[in-house]
């Protein structure tokens, strides 16, 4: 279960790197940056979900606390992953990093953590 997990994660990382390279590259010359994150946070949040409605079944979490264990494994990596592009590939300062979590300053990855938290739960619970 561990290896389908992680597998997920990159299928998660790799969505959401191609998300972002779209919303700087294309969408913030076509929609600004205001509403370039907004758009691309309603994708990416479409992404993760499409992600999690074929990945969770797969995985096959046989308990409630299962379920939750992977969307905790692959928020957690995630959030590590974004603190290793910020900080080591584009050498952002702490202080930057930490405001792309700040939901009162327009910015929605702590909503898009959130989600990547839950949904594997809500799947499981639904399905």
């Amino acid at each position: 279960m561990l290896i389908k997990i992680f597998l997920g994660f990159l299928l998660i990382a790799l969505a959401e790197t191609l998300n972002g390279i779209f919303r700087v590259r294309v969408l913030h010359k076509k929609l600004g940056a205001k509403r370039a994150k907004i758009f691309s946070f309603v994708l990416g949040s479409l992404i993760i979900f499409a992600i999690n409605i074929i990945l969770v079944p797969w995985i096959n979490p046989k308990t409630i606390s299962e379920a939750f264990f992977i969307g905790f494994f692959w928020m957690s990596l995630m959030i590590a992953y974004d603190l290793y592009v910020g900080r080591v590939l584009f050498k952002l300062s702490w202080d930057k990093i930490l405001e792309d979590f700040n939901i009162f300053n327009g910015n929605l990855l702590a909503l898009g953590m959130m989600l990547i938290l839950f949904l594997p739960l809500c799947i499981k619970i639904f399905t």
